[in-house]
């Protein structure tokens, strides 16, 4: 779906209290093609955000859909339904664009 997402103009990016190291190896298994940004050791970005887990030193998995301006116009928070994270932030990304 990463096409959809930039045909509307929209920055892909995946975050995670993982070290680099192991996001490279994850995001190579996958074959991922779009960033991903180590938040590790500090995990200020998930702290921010309010997604850190303390006791796991982990974050959750939460998608971010961000317009411009930097306003969170919607989150998704689906452990289970991976899924569900893109194609729900797609849409929300149509109605922002006034596209159906």
């Amino acid at each position: 779906m990463l096409s959809e997402f930039q045909q509307l103009g929209a920055q892909v990016l995946g975050a995670s209290t993982d070290a680099a190291p192991p996001q490279k190896a994850f995001a190579d298994h996958c074959g991922l093609t779009f960033p991903l940004v180590a938040d590790f050791p500090a995990f200020a970005a998930a702290k921010a955000f309010g997604v850190f887990n303390e006791e796991r030193l982990a974050d959750s998995r939460v998608t971010f859909v961000i317009d411009k301006e930097g306003v969170v116009r919607h989150v998704i928070e689906d452990a289970q339904n991976m899924e569900r994270h893109a194609t729900e932030a797609l849409e929300i990304l149509k109605g922002i664009a006034g596209r159906p």
